[in-house]
C-alpha cells in the first residue's frame, strides 16, 4: 500500500519524532511510504528509514506567491481580531488549495495514496476544508472545549464535522468525545491508535553518545521535554527544592529542552538557590542517553496526549514518576506502575520521587513495565492502522 503521513514541520519535538516513527514503522512493514512536511525551516529530524521519502509541500509561500495570497493574509489577520484564535482556520480556505494541488502533483508521479495520516491538530488545521475519504485526522493531546472562545462550536465543526479521527489515547478520546457531545458535532468514526516506538532504535541510540556534547557527570534526575507551561517545570523544581530540605536527596536536577519559558524557570533556579545542583542543557539531538544516564524521569505536565517520554524512559531502563494528569500517562502508568502517580503539588511529586528512587524493582513492576512498552510496539501501531483503514 502507498501511505503518506503528513506533519507541520521536522524540528525536534515530540510530534514530530511520532511522525518519523510511524512512517518508519509503515516502511518496515513493505508500504511505500511517504513523509510529508509543511514549515521550510531546518530539518532537525527525519525518519531513520531510508526508503520513506520524504517532500516539502510549503503551503504558506505557494499562496502568498499567489497574488490574492496576500491579500487574504491580511484579511484573515482582521478576522483573528474579531474570532479568537481563528488566523489557521480562515487561512486555510488558501492552503488546502495549495495542499490538493501539490498532492496531486506528488501523485502524479508516484501513484494515488491509499491512506492520509495527519499527525496533529496543528497540521489538519491547514486542510480541514478538503473533504477526502483517505485522510485520517490524529490527536495528540487533550481537548479545550474553550479554545476558539465564542466561536468553540463553529470552529470544532469544521476541524471534526464527518472526519475519521485517531486519539493517541484513551485520556485523550474521552476530552474529544466530550468535545462532540457537547457541541452535537458527528465524526464518521473516532478510534484509539497509540504512538509507535523501536525499541531496538531507542537501545542503540541510548548507549550512542555524541563526542561532542557535555553529558552530566554526577547523579541526576531528568526533566525532558519543551520549556512551556503545559510541561509545569516550575512544579518539578519545587519537588525537588523539596526533596532536598525533607528527604536529603542527593542527586542533581537536569531539564533537557527548549522553549518560552527558559528565563522564568531560570529565575525560579535562581531565587531557590539551586543554581549548583539544577542544570538547563538546552535541546538535544539524541535524548536517549539522558534518559539512560538518569537515576529517575519525572513527567510534571499539567496534561499529556500521551506521554511519549513516559515510555522512551521505560524503554531506556529508567525509574519513572508521573503526575497523574488528563490525557495519556494512565494509559502507561498500568499495575505496579500507578503507585509512582503523583498529585500536581510539590510535596505528592516529591514524595513519589523518593519512593521511586528507594524502592528496589519487583518481579511484577518488571511485567508491568514490559505490558505497558508491549502496547506501544510500532508494529503492533502500524497493523492498528492498516486493520483499521486499508482492510
Amino acid at each position: 500500500m502507498r501511505i503518506a503521513v503528513v506533519v507541520n514541520s521536522l524540528k525536534m519535538g515530540g510530534m514530530e519524532r511520532v511522525a518519523c516513527s510511524l512512517s518508519d514503522a509503515f516502511a518496515k512493514q513493505g508500504h511505500d511510504t511517504h513523509l510529508i512536511y509543511f514549515k521550510d525551516r531546518k530539518v532537525e529530524i527525519k525518519p531513520s528509514n531510508s526508503e520513506v521519502k520524504l517532500h516539502l509541500f510549503n503551503l504558506q509561500k505557494w499562496v502568498l506567491w499567489s497574488g490574492i495570497g496576500c491579500v487574504w493574509m491580511i484579511l484573515c489577520r482582521l478576522l483573528n481580531i474579531f474570532f479568537r484564535k481563528s488566523f489557521s482556520i480562515f487561512f486555510a480556505y488558501a492552503e488546502a488549495r495549495a495542499f490538493a494541488y501539490k498532492l496531486k502533483k506528488l501523485e502524479q508521479k508516484t501513484g494515488q495514496f491509499d491512506l492520509i495520516i495527519f499527525r496533529g491538530q496543528g497540521t489538519f488545521t491547514h486542510v480541514w476544508p478538503l473533504k477526502d475519504k483517505r485522510f485520517v485526522f490524529v490527536c495528540e493531546s487533550t481537548q479545550n472545549k474553550e479554545h476558539f472562545g465564542k466561536s468553540s462550536r463553529h470552529m470544532y465543526s469544521l476541524l471534526f464535522s464527518e472526519r475519521r479521527m485517531v486519539c493517541v489515547s484513551e485520556g485523550a478520546k474521552r476530552t474529544l468525545v466530550d468535545l462532540l457531545d457537547s457541541f452535537s458535532i458527528s465524526c464518521t468514526s473516532v478510534l484509539t491508535i497509540s504512538n509507535p516506538n523501536d525499541y531496538a532504535h531507542i537501545l542503540r541510540e541510548s548507549v550512542t553518545l555524541t563526542p561532542d556534547v557535555s553529558y552530566h557527570e554526577k547523579p541526576y534526575i531528568l526533566g525532558l521535554g519543551r520549556l512551556v507551561p503545559g510541561k509545569n517545570f516550575p512544579l518539578l523544581i519545587d519537588a525537588y527544592c523539596f526533596a532536598r530540605q525533607h528527604y536529603g536527596l542527593k542527586q542533581d536536577l537536569v531539564l533537557v529542552g527548549e522553549g518560552k519559558e527558559k528565563e522564568k524557570i531560570k529565575s525560579k533556579i535562581k531565587a531557590l538557590g539551586l543554581e549548583e545542583c539544577v542544570f538547563l542543557k538546552g535541546q538535544q539531538s539524541n535524548p536517549f542517553p539522558w534518559y539512560k544516564q538518569a537515576d529517575l524521569f519525572v513527567l510534571s505536565s499539567k496534561s499529556e496526549g500521551l506521554g511519549m517520554v513516559l515510555i522512551e524512559a521505560l524503554a531506556c531502563g529508567t525509574r519513572v514518576v508521573a503526575t497523574n494528569c488528563p490525557g495519556g500517562v494512565g494509559d502507561i502508568m498500568l499495575g505496579s506502575l500507578s503507585g509512582f502517580l503523583a498529585e500536581q503539588t510539590p510535596e505528592s511529586l516529591a514524595q513519589k520521587m523518593m519512593l521511586a528512587l528507594e524502592q528496589a524493582p519487583t518481579p511484577n513492576l518488571e511485567a508491568d513495565i514490559a505490558k505497558a512498552l508491549e502496547q506501544f510496539d510500532e508494529e503492533y501501531i502500524a497493523k492498528k492502522y492498516c486493520d483499521a483503514y486499508l482492510t
